[in-house]
């Protein structure tokens, strides 16, 4: 009996090692699927670049005031209330919604723009 609930215990212990780095990897991946997550940023738009594709506004996830960066490319969506829109419809103090995934430098990569009625 007692090999038996020695043998028990090894096995059991093992199996909670076994399992814990599992649990860490798990974790990274549940950050690197955070971090692929669809945000939406809302603000006042500061700059728009054509150049580089990018647009500077004073917002970010509601109710920041932050200045954040917004890129966009050719498969950007952009709306004007919720219409078809065009990127050329967005100017400086503009109010947009944007919706995208932001990378680890904290720039957004807009899926959609949204140009809205200033507030």
């Amino acid at each position: 009996m007692k090999i038996s609930a020695a043998l028990l215990s090894v096995v059991l212990a093992g199996a909670v090692f076994m399992v814990t780095p599992a649990s860490a990897n798990q974790a990274a991946a549940e950050k690197q699927d955070a971090a692929k997550k669809e945000n939406k940023w809302q603000g006042k738009v500061i700059r728009v670049n054509k150049d580089s594709s990018t647009i500077d506004i004073h917002g970010g996830a509601a109710p920041s005031q932050a200045q954040r960066k917004i890129s966009y490319d050719a498969a950007t969506k952009w709306t004007n209330g919720g219409k078809p829109g065009q990127q050329e419809d967005v100017k400086t103090g503009s109010f947009i919604i944007v919706i995208g995934t932001v990378d680890s430098d904290g720039v957004m990569h807009a899926t959609r723009i949204d140009l809205r009625a200033p507030r």
